[in-house]
C-alpha cells in the first residue's frame, strides 16, 4: 500500500521512471508473501487450516493472524514471527528503491519529507500510510462532514486488501447527486438502513477488481467480469450486515446490479472514492441511508 502512495508521488514528480517503478514493484512482490503461505512453509499451519482461515475471512472482518489465534492454530508470538518474515511494506519499498539504484538513502529521506509536506499529512497519517493502517489514515481522505461513511469505506478497503490485493491507493472522495459511468456493479441494501455499495469505472480499471476476486485474468469488461465485481460487493455487504446485527440493526441484500453506460442517481447524493488497484483506476460508490422509522 505504501508503495502505491509514495511510488505515485515519485512518478508524478519525476523522481523515478515508470521502468524503475515497475522494477521496484517486481522486487516487492518477490519479497512479500501472504501470511498463510509463510505459515505453511514454516510448518505452523496445515493446508487445511490455512484454507479454513481464508474461508473465515469471508465471514468476519478480521485479519488472518487474529483469526489464527482465535482458532488456536497460532500464538501471538507465532504471528509476530510470521509478520517479521513477511516484511514491513515501508522498509521493503525503500530497500527496493535503493537496490534498484533509483534513489540514494538521502534522496529517499528528502522525498519522504516532501511527500508528507506537499500532501499536508500529519505524523500520525504518515505513519499509518507507511504501516498500511487504513483506519488511521482514512479520515485524511474523507471529509469530516461524511465521517459516518468511514466504517463502511474502511471495511470495503480492508476487504480489497484481504481478498484482492494490497497494492491499493486512494484519493480524496466527494459527495455527488449523480454519476455517469461506463461500467458499474453495485448492490442495494434494504431494511433498517437503505443504501448501496459498489464499484464503477470509465475504463477497464474495474477488471483489477474482477480478476482479483475471480482469481483469474479477465481481459474484457463484460457481464462475467461485472458479475465477479457484484459477488465482491455481496461479500462486503455480508460482512457489513453481520457487524450491524450486533447493534440490533438489520439489513437485507438485494441482487447486485450490473450496468453498462449508465447514470447512477440518488436524490440525497452518495459518496464516490477514487481508488487505484495495481495502478488501475476505478471508484468505490457508497450510500448510507437514514434508518427507517
Amino acid at each position: 500500500m505504501f508503495s502505491q502512495f509514495f511510488g505515485n508521488y515519485l512518478l508524478e514528480n519525476q523522481k523515478i521512471t515508470d521502468g524503475q517503478y515497475s522494477s521496484c514493484m517486481d522486487y516487492i512482490k518477490a519479497n512479500r508473501v501472504k501470511l498463510g503461505l509463510i505459515a505453511e512453509a514454516e510448518g505452523l499451519l496445515t493446508r487445511e487450516q490455512a484454507t479454513k482461515l481464508n474461508q473465515l475471512q469471508t465471514q468476519s472482518d478480521k485479519r488472518f493472524g487474529d483469526l489464527a489465534i482465535e482458532q488456536g492454530y497460532l500464538t501471538e508470538s507465532d504471528v509476530d514471527y510470521l509478520l517479521s518474515r513477511q516484511g514491513n511494506p515501508y522498509l521493503i519499498f525503500v530497500q527496493a528503491l535503493e537496490e534498484n539504484q533509483c534513489l540514494s538513502r538521502e534522496e529517499i529521506e528528502q522525498c519522504l519529507k516532501d511527500f508528507q509536506s506537499d500532501n499536508g499529512y500529519s505524523d500520525t497519517v504518515m505513519k499509518a500510510i507507511q504501516d498500511g493502517d487504513i483506519e488511521q489514515f482514512l479520515p485524511a481522505f474523507v471529509e469530516e462532514d461524511y465521517s459516518d461513511y468511514l466504517p463502511l469505506i474502511g471495511l470495503a478497503l480492508r476487504s480489497i486488501v484481504r481478498f484482492i490485493s494490497s497494492y491499493i491507493r486512494i484519493e480524496k472522495g466527494r459527495f455527488v447527486p449523480f454519476l455517469k459511468t461506463r461500467y458499474a456493479a453495485y448492490q442495494h441494501t434494504v431494511g433498517d438502513h437503505n443504501g448501496f455499495l459498489g464499484f464503477c469505472s470509465d475504463s477497464d480499471g474495474i477488471l483489477a477488481i474482477a480478476s482479483g476476486y475471480a482469481k483469474e485474468e479477465l481481459d474484457k469488461v463484460d457481464e462475467d467480469a461485472l458479475d465477479a465485481v457484484g459477488e465482491f460487493t455481496n461479500c462486503i455487504n455480508g460482512l457489513y450486515a453481520a457487524e450491524l446485527s450486533y447493534q440490533d440493526i438489520n439489513i437485507d441484500m438485494q441482487p447486485p446490479e450490473l450496468l453498462f453506460d449508465t447514470t447512477i442517481k440518488e436524490e440525497q447524493g452518495f459518496y464516490v472514492l477514487p481508488l487505484y488497484l495495481e495502478g488501475r483506476q476505478s471508484s468505490l460508490i457508497i450510500k448510507i441511508g437514514e434508518k427507517e422509522r
